[in-house]
């Protein structure tokens, strides 16, 4: 009787450690403080003057596209206003205004650092801390 017990709760244990590890990654707390648009316009060009070798103009211009369309989107948050078509345009608009002042070959690195980004947040890491780690 008392070995029947102990296989039970053996599975028991082994089952229910099963059942929590299948969780999938970390859901974002709806407490966790979003990032400042400075926070935001700092880590991305910090990222951008690492990967892209920008000359001091260009990072003239960037920082003011950044800062505009972190604004807007901050606007967005702010007025409850999760539209994805609405952010879609925001990110549109920032990567035209974008590709106007980089070279092609700046372009290229950004569009492939975009994807990396994309497939980094996708795994659940939605605040990178720097450059990434080429994510």
């Amino acid at each position: 009787m008392k070995k029947k017990f102990l296989v039970t709760l053996v599975f028991c244990v082994l089952f229910s450690g099963l059942a929590i590890s299948q969780d999938g990654p970390p859901k974002r707390s709806k407490d966790k403080k979003r990032p400042s648009v400075e926070e935001m316009v700092k880590r991305e060009m910090r990222m951008f003057k690492d990967e892209l070798e920008m000359t001091e103009t260009q990072e003239t211009f960037v920082k003011k596209i950044l800062e505009d369309s972190y604004k807007k989107m901050e606007e967005n948050f702010k007025n409850n206003n999760n539209d994805k078509s609405e952010m879609a345009k925001i990110m549109e608009e920032k990567d035209n205004n974008l590709k106007n002042v980089f070279t092609d070959e700046q372009w290229t690195k950004y569009k492939e650092l975009k994807e990396k980004m994309k497939e980094k947040f996708k795994q659940g890491d939605d605040r990178p801390s720097g450059p990434p780690d080429r994510h």
